[in-house]
């Protein structure tokens, strides 16, 4: 979409438009991720259009105990070594169906590879059928379909990308 920018997060500038669209718990990873942006832990980036954010996307390239994580083994491994993960890409209702997911994705895949990542590693629904047509189409590979011990009533697809 031409008209569509993603740039990375300016904090000061992005988080009221973010929270204007974002969930609780959303809202609270935002806090969260800062610090961690700030010390090149995580990036983030921004979809905007005519002015206004429609989208993001958080990646975290280190793991860090002040992310508020549940303890996961497989979330630990996918923030180690040559690994990222993408712990939250959403756009708004708008904004959906329009190439900008598509478009955090590649430029999230563009820096995480800028950075010496091999792999980039995600959860989604497995009931998030418009997800998995996402990752599907951009030649995200459905690992395994889990029950993370931050969700265990919940089916999740584990999505890796291959960067090299």
């Amino acid at each position: 979409m031409s008209d569509t920018t993603i740039r990375p997060i300016d904090f000061d500038r992005d988080v009221h438009a973010l929270n204007s669209f974002l969930n609780e718990r959303d809202r609270m990873r935002l806090d969260h991720c800062r610090v961690a942006v700030d010390d090149g832990d995580c990036f983030i980036f921004v979809a905007e259009q005519a002015g206004n954010v429609v989208g993001w996307v958080v990646v975290h390239t280190s793991y860090r105990d002040d992310q508020d994580w549940v303890p996961d083994p497989d979330g630990r491994s996918f923030q180690q070594g040559d690994n990222a993960y993408v712990e939250n890409i959403e756009v708004t209702a708008r904004a959906r169906s329009g190439g900008v997911g598509r478009m955090l994705l590649e430029a999230a895949q563009a820096e995480a590879r800028g950075r010496g990542k091999t792999s980039l590693w995600l959860h989604t629904s497995e009931n998030n059928v418009m997800a998995h047509r996402v990752f599907d189409r951009a030649g995200w590979k459905h690992e395994r379909t889990v029950n993370p011990p931050w969700r265990p009533n919940i089916r999740m697809r584990i999505y890796r990308k291959a960067l090299a």
